[in-house]
Formats: C-alpha cells, sequence, structure tokens
C-alpha cells in the first residue's frame, strides 16, 4: 500500500513537473520574440502603401507589440485598428488599455486567440489600413490580399 502511494506521488510530482515546463517553453519562446519598435512601409502593385510593425534593429517583423509599449510600431497599429475596426482610438504611440482592447477585437473578428498582444499570429490575420497617397483613398485588406507583390519601402 505504501508502495502505491509513493509511486502516485511520484507520478503526480512528474505530471505537476512536465505541466511547469510546458508552461515556460510557451512563455520562454514569447518572451525571446523581440520587440516592435518601428515599422516598414509596404507597398503592393496597385500603389497603396502599409506601416507593418517590425524590429527594424533585425529588420524583421516576427516582432510583438503589448499594453505597455511606447513607439511608432504601436502608432501605426494604432492608425490600422481605427481605420480597419472602427471605434474611436487616440493615435498616440502608447499601448494602453484602449489599443488593448480594440487590438483584441480586431483579433477575435479575425479568428484567432484575442489576447491583445500583437505578433506574427496577428499581423498574418488582421486586416491593414492601406493608403494611396496621390488619390487620398484607403482602404483594408490583410496583407495577403493586397495586390502583390508587397515590396518594402527604403524610404
Amino acid at each position: 500500500m505504501k508502495r502505491m502511494q509513493r509511486t502516485l506521488a511520484h507520478l503526480t510530482a512528474v505530471a505537476a513537473l512536465a505541466t511547469s515546463l510546458a508552461g515556460i517553453g510557451t512563455t520562454s519562446a514569447q518572451a525571446a520574440m523581440p520587440a516592435c519598435n518601428d515599422s516598414t512601409v509596404y507597398i503592393d502593385r496597385a500603389g497603396f502603401y502599409t506601416h507593418v510593425p517590425t524590429q527594424v534593429n533585425m529588420g524583421s517583423n516576427f516582432c510583438t507589440l503589448r499594453k505597455g509599449a511606447d513607439n511608432n510600431a504601436v502608432y501605426d497599429l494604432q492608425q490600422t485598428l481605427w481605420y480597419c475596426y472602427g471605434g474611436y482610438l487616440v493615435t498616440d504611440g502608447k499601448f494602453g488599455p484602449a489599443t488593448e482592447t480594440l487590438l483584441k477585437k480586431a483579433q477575435a473578428q479575425a479568428g484567432i486567440p484575442a489576447d491583445g498582444i500583437y505578433g506574427p499570429q496577428t499581423r498574418d490575420a488582421i486586416k491593414f489600413r492601406f493608403w494611396q497617397w496621390e488619390t487620398g483613398t484607403w482602404r483594408c485588406l490583410k496583407l495577403t490580399d493586397a495586390p502583390q507583390p508587397l515590396t518594402a519601402s527604403t524610404n
């Protein structure tokens, strides 16, 4: 009987350890992704452009934005959220509660987990505001729905 109790105790400990390690792995992967600190301008074949949050030093749009961030990437995300997902939003470059709420709305509409954190899954799922300066017109499209190819601007 004592042997069975010890075995159950060991199995419980192993299960608890496995569960905590699984959580650490996910958190570490998210924490390892750099924060977006600016945006890259992408222009589609029709001449419309959009700003995509980017980690400029690494030249990558595989980055995250979350509550507390304060930079140009947040400003550009706020512009997209305001124009494409409705609701008034101060576009001040500060990722606060209103930005988080509207991002969750966009994520829910896109059919992805509404966690209020911008990352690659959100980038690929939400619509971005594409603007054409010459005509003063804009439209909201997923990056993959814009007339391809999208090219990064050096401006």
